[in-house]
Formats: C-alpha cells, structure tokens, sequence
C-alpha cells in the first residue's frame, strides 16, 4: 500500500494555489475591461466575475480548513486499518 503524505504542507499549498489563479483570472478580466471605457454592461459584468472570484476563494478556503480538521483528527490513521 502506498504510505500517504502526512502533514498540512500540501493541503495548504493546493489551496493557496488555488486561490492564487483565481484572483488572477479576475484581475486579467479587470484589467482588459478597465482598459477600455467602462460601459454599463462590462460594469455588471465585472461585478458577476468578482463575485465569482469572491465565491471561488471562500469555498477554496472551507474546504481547506475542513480538510486541515479530518487530518487533525487522525482520519489518515484509521483509513489505513482497512
């Protein structure tokens, strides 16, 4: 059986990985619309994009903090008796 990676180092990196892409997605996205004159309709819509981005971040940063409670609580060490 394969021995598992122990600790929160990769947990944490993937998350802030993670993290890290999206806000650069919306920060190109926010660039490349405040280029040009702000109309009415990029307005809207970069409003939805960074309320996607705020989505993406805060549901990231749940699941790693769940994920860091299951390693905590010995959830590694009883897989392995099966």
């Amino acid at each position: 059986m394969r021995k598992s990676t122990k600790g929160r180092g990769p947990v944490i990196v993937a998350a802030l990985g993670t993290v890290v892409v999206a806000l650069l997605f919306f920060g190109s996205l926010l660039w490349v619309m405040l280029e040009e004159e702000p109309i009415p309709a990029v307005i809207g819509i970069m409003v939805v994009y960074g309320l996607l981005a705020v989505a993406i971040v805060v549901g990231v940063l749940y699941a790693m903090m769940q994920r860091l409670r299951e390693i905590k609580g010995g959830e590694e060490d009883e897989a392995r008796k099966y």
